[in-house]
Order: structure tokens, then C-alpha cells, then sequence
């Protein structure tokens, strides 16, 4: 009987063709070379992929206010209608205030001219004092191809062009997206009766997605207040302007204060020099690394279910991906393969102890989750 049960338990498991299942390394091999080839097709239509996938976790965030005003005997497509608008306002007024800041900051800069060719001609001197001449400077400036400069703009203008396509794209695909919000109780219905781990997998990316982009806005507000605050204390020009930049900036994870940072120190350098300049640096990174590393990560606790370490790849590769879109859609992007290829798949819980906020012991989700995302 003992050597019977060795037998049944040493065989490995079939698939439902009655074929033998990969396991071991075989199966993490294969594993991997899926993942190798998802990211490749990922990579190859970033231009679409990119914007429709921001545009449903857009969506998702916004799907609650339409069971909100269909609770209170709102009209389903009067719901509807309204959460397009409004996440229609919302993307205007992100994009609105990004560009009214740029613009500004274009506004200004001929203001500095004259702080520019004096701080020129201070690091002239300072080199000057390490032995470097100015005709080295100018012979090393006169070495720089103006066809590259020529190359570099054609390429920030294509990129802009790129840029506005994809919008249009998002722009359009919220439109499609917004509009199946209708059927989506009853598509979790059947999906959850089909495929529960499936189901649960949606519906747990839907809760954290959500979660992630409200609580990224509270404290990219908080974290705006507090710059214009600082900035207004060392008497920086156009205080508010770099709260609004540093406010949008915020949504990039990581690197995103560091973006907001450049026109501020900018300003700081030719308004009141080197000194204030570094200043405005180590303020501005003071209050990212308080609010974003010290304190957000503890009031999220497991809404993103991501730690940082985590976050910063994630970046790398989603912006590797997707292109700069990718920056935007790292968190949420991660959150989407953790919750399908991690967190609902019962031989891969264990690799929650290396992706979450908190190492846990593995816990089984709920397989039978609610009906609305």
C-alpha cells in the first residue's frame, strides 16, 4: 500500500490533454519566456497600448461614481455621460496646468538674461582659476555639430507630435471604455461563475489601481502646498507656478519631484545664485523623501500592495516599454501583473514576500469576489 501512495505522489501533474506539466525550473523557464515575449509584443505596440491602458485605470477609478448616481435613481446613461466628464476635466486641467506652467517659465526666462551672462562669466573665472581657458571653452563649443542641435530638435518636435496622437488616442478610447461601464456588473457576474480567481484578480486590480491614484493625488497636493510654502519663505519668484509643476510632476513615481525641481532651482540660480540654488535643491528633496518615502508608504499600507524597491523598477521598465507614457502607468501597470500572475495564482503567492509593502506569509485571496470593480 506505502509503495502504491509513492507512486501516485511521485507522479507529476497532467494537463487536460493528459500530457505531462512542465514543473521545476522547466516550468520557470517557460515561465519567463512568455514574460519575455508578452514584454516584446507589449514593446511593439506601445503607441496603442500605452494610452488605453491609462485610460482604463482612468475609468476604473472613476466607476464608482456611476453605481453612486445610479444608487440615487440617476438615469444609467445620464451616469455614464457624467463620469466621462468628469474624467475628461480631470485630464484637461492636469494638461492645462502643465503647459501654463512651461509657458510661464518660457515667459520669464528673457527677464534673466542679464543673471545669465554674469553667472557665465563667474564660471568662466572659476575655471579660469583651475587652469581651464576660455578659448578652450569656446574652441570645445565650437566642436558641437549644429547638425546634431537641428537633430535633436526635429526629435523633441516628433516627439510632441507623438505625443498629441497619443492623446487623441486616450481621448477616444475613454470614449469606448466609459460607454461598456454599462454591462460591467453583469460581465463580472458571469466572469466571476466561469473563472473566480479571474474575477477576484479584476477586482482586486480595480480596488488598488484605485486607491493608488487617489492617494498619488492627496499628496501630490500635499507635497505642492508644502513647495509653494518653502518657496515662498526663500522669496522665489512664481512660488505658485512651481507648486502647479511640481503637483503634476508628482504622478511620475520617484523621479517625478526631480523633473518639478528644474525650473524652480532654475529660477533660484539666476534670481539669487549657486547657493540659494543648492538650497531649493535639498528643501525640494527633503520634503519628496518625507512625504513620498516616509509617510505615504505607511498610510497606503497594502492599497497598492508594492514596495518601493519594486516601484522604482517598475519605472524603468514600463518607461522601457511603453515609452515616457510608461512613467505615468508604471504603478498601475505593476499592480495589473501582480494581481493576475501573483496574487491569485495559488503556486505563486509566495512571490508577495518579495513584490509587497510587507513580507506576510501567503495568504489565499478570496476566489469569489464581488460583482462590481
Amino acid at each position: 500500500m506505502s509503495t502504491r501512495l509513492e507512486e501516485t505522489s511521485a507522479t507529476p501533474p497532467t494537463t487536460a490533454g493528459g500530457h505531462s506539466a512542465p514543473a521545476g525550473p522547466l516550468a520557470g523557464l517557460l515561465g519567463l519566456a512568455a514574460l519575455v515575449i508578452i514584454a516584446a509584443g507589449i514593446r511593439a505596440q506601445a503607441g496603442m497600448l500605452g494610452p488605453m491602458f491609462l485610460g482604463l485605470t482612468l475609468v476604473v477609478t472613476a466607476y464608482p461614481m456611476v453605481t453612486w448616481l445610479r444608487a440615487r435613481r440617476v438615469p444609467g446613461p445620464l451616469a455614464t455621460l457624467a463620469s466621462l466628464v468628469a474624467v475628461y476635466a480631470v485630464l484637461a486641467a492636469i494638461i492645462a496646468a502643465m503647459v501654463w506652467s512651461v509657458l510661464r517659465l518660457v515667459d520669464v526666462m528673457p527677464q534673466y538674461l542679464e543673471q545669465g551672462r554674469d553667472l557665465y562669466q563667474q564660471a568662466i573665472d572659476l575655471l579660469a582659476g583651475y587652469g581651464v581657458e576660455e578659448s578652450q571653452l569656446e574652441e570645445l563649443m565650437s566642436s558641437i555639430d549644429p547638425q546634431q542641435i537641428a537633430s535633436l530638435v526635429q526629435s523633441l518636435a516628433s516627439q510632441l507630435s507623438s505625443g498629441a496622437s497619443l492623446l487623441v488616442l486616450l481621448l477616444t478610447g475613454l470614449i469606448f471604455l466609459v460607454l461598456d461601464t454599462g454591462s460591467v456588473e453583469k460581465r463580472m457576474a458571469v466572469l466571476t461563475d466561469q473563472n473566480p480567481r479571474a474575477a477576484a484578480a479584476f477586482t482586486d486590480f480595480a480596488r488598488r489601481v484605485r486607491s493608488y491614484w487617489v492617494v498619488t493625488t492627496v499628496f501630490g497636493l500635499l507635497v505642492a502646498v508644502v513647495d509653494v510654502v518653502f518657496l515662498l519663505a526663500l522669496g522665489i519668484p512664481l512660488a505658485l507656478t512651481w507648486g502647479v509643476f511640481s503637483f503634476v510632476t508628482n504622478y511620475i513615481p520617484n523621479v517625478g519631484f526631480v523633473i518639478g525641481l528644474v525650473p524652480p532651482m532654475l529660477i533660484a540660480l539666476l534670481e539669487k545664485g549657486p547657493v540659494m540654488a543648492v538650497v531649493v535643491a535639498v528643501g525640494y528633496w527633503a520634503i519628496n523623501f518625507i512625504a513620498q518615502t516616509v509617510i505615504q508608504p505607511r498610510v497606503t499600507g497594502d492599497m497598492v500592495g508594492l514596495n518601493a524597491t519594486v516601484i522604482f523598477i517598475s519605472l524603468i521598465v514600463w518607461a522601457y516599454l511603453l515609452g515616457p507614457l510608461g512613467a505615468l502607468v508604471a504603478v498601475p501597470a505593476t499592480i495589473f501583473m501582480k494581481a493576475v500572475l501573483v496574487d491569485h495564482v495559488p503556486g505563486n503567492r509566495w512571490l508577495t514576500a518579495l513584490l509587497g509593502a510587507e513580507p506576510r506569509p501567503e495568504q489565499a485571496p478570496a476566489d469569489t469576489p464581488q460583482t462590481t470593480t
